[in-house]
């Protein structure tokens, strides 16, 4: 059985597989097997279409641990959800975040935005600012706009915050995003001398 949104308020049924089949849109896929009368448990799996034919280019290495897939989980149009450890993030531990997105063609930009998480007891700590800069060549960047981190590094709260970014038209291929990290741990976290953590999710351009 699938579902995708347009089947929100149509009645489905489960249907014997035969052959193979296509789905070309964001569509959750269920089935079950059965013999003899008796039926397993259902499997689903949640299918994404990407929103967009974006590649991106990102500098530092992700923590082996938080790759939530593949760099592509950053412009696939899916955030993450407060609780991280479903791998739906990616992590960068003592290290700036920097990733330049290329959109093919020029395209007119009005607003940036890239999300981080806090959870100050794993180590996770917002980054403390965030700078946006755009190119039509990729090698000559534009800063753009530079937004400063407002959540309290003692804050406990699993929390997510999205840095935004309103610019006035502009007209690029290319977006670069630089996330700077916290540092080290200071004397008050029970990690100190460690380094911090960046976790990013999904980075926005409109």
């Amino acid at each position: 059985m699938t579902m995708d949104e347009g089947d929100a308020n149509v009645r489905k049924t489960f249907k014997p597989y035969k052959e193979p089949f296509t789905i070309t849109k964001t569509t959750q896929v269920s089935a079950y097997a059965e013999r003899s009368g008796e039926k397993s448990s259902i499997a689903t799996a949640n299918f994404y279409r990407r929103p967009n034919h974006w590649s991106i280019d990102v500098k530092p290495t992700a923590y082996p641990q938080y790759t939530a897939g593949g760099k592509l989980a950053l412009i696939d149009g899916i955030n993450g959800a407060v609780n991280w450890r479903k791998g739906e993030w990616v992590g960068y531990w003592g290290q700036d975040f920097e990733a330049v997105i290329d959109m093919q063609s020029p395209q007119q930009i009005t607003k940036l935005s890239s999300t981080y998480l806090q959870d100050s007891k794993a180590w996770i700590l917002m980054p403390k600012k965030v700078e946006y800069y755009v190119s039509m060549n990729g090698k000559d960047f534009i800063l753009m706009k530079t937004v400063d981190n407002t959540v309290d590094p003692k804050d406990e709260t699993v929390q997510i915050k999205d840095f935004a970014a309103e610019i006035l038209p502009t007209e690029a291929r290319y977006v670069k995003v630089k996330a700077y990290f916290f540092g080290k741990l200071p004397e008050w976290h029970q990690g100190a001398g460690g380094d911090a953590y960046i976790f990013v999710d999904e980075i926005s351009v409109k």
